[in-house]
């Protein structure tokens, strides 16, 4: 595993706890302030503190739907240039009912400024 990719890998362990736990404070430094969002209804320019306040209510309509916390599945990341790369995941919700887990697939693209990674698009490819 390169440096890169194990950076990657560590941020996308980060990112992934907190979404589950909802460590909103942790979840926060792993964006850039403002980002993009965008799915399959289109993009927009989403104020950090916003995204954060959302993500409750996010939770509990997965949880209205029947879905848990969803779960990394996958990982591939892909170095642009020296200050970007393209992340793109896979992850499984367990339906809390029981049966297969729903699987969701989102794509990053992360500024690295040499120190750290944030997150500047986070693109869902679906919707629940």
């Amino acid at each position: 595993m390169t440096a890169v990719e194990s950076r990657v890998r560590e941020f996308f362990e980060v990112f992934a706890g907190a979404s589950g736990d909802l460590t909103l404070d942790l979840l926060g430094s792993c964006f850039a302030d403002p980002f993009l969002s965008a799915d399959p209804s289109g993009t927009r320019a989403v104020p950090k503190d916003v995204f954060l306040q959302a993500l409750p209510r996010r939770a509990k309509v997965f949880a209205d739907a029947g879905v848990g916390p969803a779960a990394l599945t996958s990982l591939d990341a892909e170095r642009l240039d020296e200050h970007y790369l393209m992340a793109r995941t896979g992850w499984d919700a367990p339906r809390l009912a029981g049966g297969n887990p729903v699987h969701l697939e989102s794509s990053f693209l992360l500024h690295d400024d040499g120190d750290r990674l944030r997150i500047v698009l986070y693109l869902n490819h679906q919707g629940l």
